[in-house]
């Protein structure tokens, strides 16, 4: 008899042993797949690299070698390759990522000297400045890709099974192929795409945690993502109080209880602001406007036709994170056949989502759409410019990820009843649209464009030292990012197999539909 007992208490630990074990597998896979974009490009290929990498260098002040100061007013020493690397094939794109730079400092005024970005980011990221630039790129670019590999599965494994489903098909259908590039990179809008996806997430299980250890866990979650979030952007500290809002109203009730959790919302938002209010670049956006207004430059006369072509053309942004714009300074041009995939897929998901909507989810879904027009509008309508220039697809992808998130929210099944072979399709869609994107960018920067041949091995003129060859690397990680979204999709259906659909109350939550049976 003690022996059947004792062999009943086990199971349930082998069990657990087996889940955490799968969990880690696929986190790896993940991990994988996004250390193969950090890379696939050589120093300098993301947006402003020049500008990001002298504010790392410099961020804890000076330091010999690294960042000395500068005869001029304004500017510091920095190594020479930090300015000058990306210059040398930004112009041509037949030309390789190699470069022959000159081992001196070089005097720059490219950098946040003036407070136009939050330190925190790049006070964090000076961690790892030395005088080996290529080595130091490598460790940020893969800090933050295992950053938010490990954050995305910790909120995972804080949410309850029916609440993980928006995470997943954000990264799913909303990363690739633009946050597969931007995540594992240098660049300060990798938090802040990390923020946008998780912290309203973490805000909604909050609210509707049934355990206090899970509401510990997720409001601590969503503290910390907001902070590296807006201490990195400080158009993410928007982004955050967008995200408190969004939670708060998903999740309303006219209850104590409810009211007395507004305090992390709250919270929320007063930590964004605080990042906005006291960033150069931030705040010259926000009152750019008002300024056009006060000096009669936003006249109806003058601006009313660049408001309403902007209001036409600013879809091309939301497109833009999806493979319409260029990769790295946007010379990276990526197959048509990336975003035709990644647009049907995530219009696919979005029109999904809509099989359940709620009133409250009908209202945020719609503030979401309305702040997706006038967050760059305004930005366009102060700098009386259109939609191509200062704005770029990656501000907004923290946005279009709350979106997507928000469409799929509300299923009481993870997998929202998709069938198997729906599954597989969407997977094998997303899969060959990220290795196309990977394989397009690591071909411009390995040759240039003007070869074209498959192998990515052959007439290599730009590689890191590694003994890890690039076709090695596109294939590898291609397969390891096209398995941890079907593993991480079987994983998160095994884990509610079982589970009987069920309407809340207390959660924002509505019931799904009776779904045809899974096939």
């Amino acid at each position: 008899m003690s022996h059947e007992n004792e062999g009943v208490r086990v199971k349930p630990r082998v069990a657990r042993s087996k889940h955490i074990f799968v969990a880690i597998a696929i986190a790896l896979l993940g991990f994988v797949g996004l250390g193969s974009w950090a890379v696939a490009s050589p120093v300098g290929s993301s947006p402003d690299d020049d500008y990001h990498l002298v504010s790392i260098w410099c961020a804890w002040g000076d330091r010999e070698g690294l960042c000395e100061p500068s005869v001029f007013e304004g500017e510091r020493r920095v190594p020479h390759e930090l300015v000058q690397w990306s210059r040398c094939y930004l112009d041509d794109s037949m030309q390789s990522g190699n470069c022959s730079v000159s081992s001196k400092l070089a005097s720059t005024s490219r950098g946040d000297f003036a407070n136009n970005y939050p330190p925190v980011y790049y006070r964090a990221m000076g961690v790892f400045a030395s005088d080996n630039v290529q080595l130091s790129t490598l460790a940020i670019r893969l800090t933050n890709a295992a950053l938010f590999v490990g954050a995305v599965s910790i909120l995972l494994a804080l949410l309850r099974p029916g609440q993980r489903g928006p995470l997943f098909w954000s990264v799913a259908v909303g990363l690739v192929p633009l946050g597969m590039f931007i995540v594992p990179s240098i660049n300060p809008s990798s938090w802040a795409i990390l923020s946008g996806l998780t912290v309203w997430l973490a805000i909604t299980g909050f609210f509707t945690a049934t355990s206090m250890w899970r509401r510990i866990g997720l409001g601590a979650f969503a503290i910390i993502a907001a902070f590296l979030g807006s201490g990195a952007r400080g158009d993410a500290g928007i982004y955050a109080a967008v995200a408190a809002g969004a939670a708060a109203i998903l999740t309303f009730e006219p209850t104590r209880a409810w009211f007395r959790r507004l305090a992390l919302p709250v919270a929320i938002v007063a930590i964004g602001a605080a990042f906005f209010l006291t960033t150069g670049n931030s705040t010259s956006y926000a009152s750019a406007g008002v300024a056009q207004t006060q000096t009669g430059a936003g006249t109806a006369s003058s601006s009313w036709p660049l408001v309403i072509e902007n209001l036409t053309l600013t879809p091309s942004l939301w497109a833009g994170s999806l493979g319409t714009w260029g990769l790295g300074w946007f010379e990276v041009v990526l197959p048509q056949t990336v975003s035709i995939v990644m647009i049907g897929a995530f219009s696919a998901l979005a029109f999904r989502g809509l099989r359940v909507l709620s009133k409250r989810k009908a209202i945020t879904l719609a503030l979401l759409l309305l702040a997706l027009f006038v967050v760059p509008g305004y930005i366009l309508y102060g700098l009386q410019i259109l939609v191509g220039t200062e704005v770029q697809p990656r501000y907004i992808l923290p946005l279009v990820l709350m979106s997507i998130g928000v469409a799929t929210y509300g299923f009481t099944r993870d997998d929202l009843g998709l069938t198997r072979v729906q599954a597989i399709v969407l997977f094998a869609g997303v899969a060959f649209a990220n290795s196309l994107a990977l394989y397009t960018t690591m071909r411009r920067y390995l040759t240039g464009t003007d070869y074209t041949g498959l192998n990515l091995n052959s007439n290599v003129e730009w590689w890191w030292a590694t003994p890890i060859t690039p076709m090695a690397v596109w294939l590898l990680g291609s397969a390891a990012f096209g398995l941890c979204l079907l593993g991480a999709f079987l994983f998160l259906r095994s884990r509610q197999s079982s589970l009987v659909p069920m309407a809340i109350p207390d959660t924002g939550t509505e019931a799904q539909p009776a779904e045809t049976p899974v096939r």
